[in-house]
């Protein structure tokens, strides 16, 4: 059953404003790239794009622009294969990147079925208590076992995702209707200036 837009999408633009703005006023980060709308394979095409320039005009280094980017590519292809599909046929999602003076922020966010949450919480709360080579371990024996999803991934994106950000993953739960929330994960990825040499 698709989603009816209207309500669904002003309070989600709501929560991304409001999400915008704590950024900015908390975190003495400024945003960079902001999005509220349709993730279509086009759009993840183009943004692609947008991102490592923007990082190379950051002077950042070749290492952090590929992890960054490739943070971004499951990110969004998460949202465009799981997302919940409005009643258009498409699939809406909110991305924010933002920068302060040690770390970038990641930030993305789908509408899901509250039905999914219990499941989520405990996929993304076990994940989080792994350390990096735990991580990293989990990834390879995914990525070798290579156990299919009902939607054709083998589970990879969120373990990839950590791997690459190398911290946890701040995860929230929207509620937005009865059957509805909208979820939302963020990741922080240290600048070239303040990581490790690479």
């Amino acid at each position: 059953m698709n989603i009816v837009e209207t309500n669904i999408s002003t309070k989600s633009r709501i929560l991304f404003d409001t999400i915008c703005e704590e950024i900015v006023d908390t975190e003495s980060s400024k945003i960079l790239m902001a999005h509220f709308g349709i993730i279509s394979q086009d759009f993840i095409n183009s943004l692609s794009e947008g991102v490592e320039e923007l990082l190379i005009s950051c002077n950042e280094k070749r290492a952090l622009i590929k992890r960054v980017f490739s943070i971004f590519i499951e990110g969004l292809q998460n949202i465009k294969l799981h997302g919940e599909l409005f009643e258009d046929g498409l699939r809406r999602g909110i991305l924010i990147f933002a920068q302060n003076e040690s770390r970038y922020k990641i930030c993305l966010g789908n509408v899901i079925k509250n039905e999914r949450i219990e499941a989520m919480t405990l996929r993304l709360d076990e994940l989080n208590s792994r350390n990096d080579a735990e991580t990293k371990a989990l990834y390879m024996d995914v990525l070798s076992n290579g156990i299919l999803s009902n939607k054709g991934g083998a589970g990879l994106g969120f373990i990839t995702m950590k791997l690459k950000s190398k911290s946890k993953m701040n995860y929230r739960f929207y509620p937005l209707t009865e059957s509805l929330s909208l979820f939302f994960v963020e990741m922080e990825v240290l600048r070239s200036s303040a990581d490790e040499p690479q």
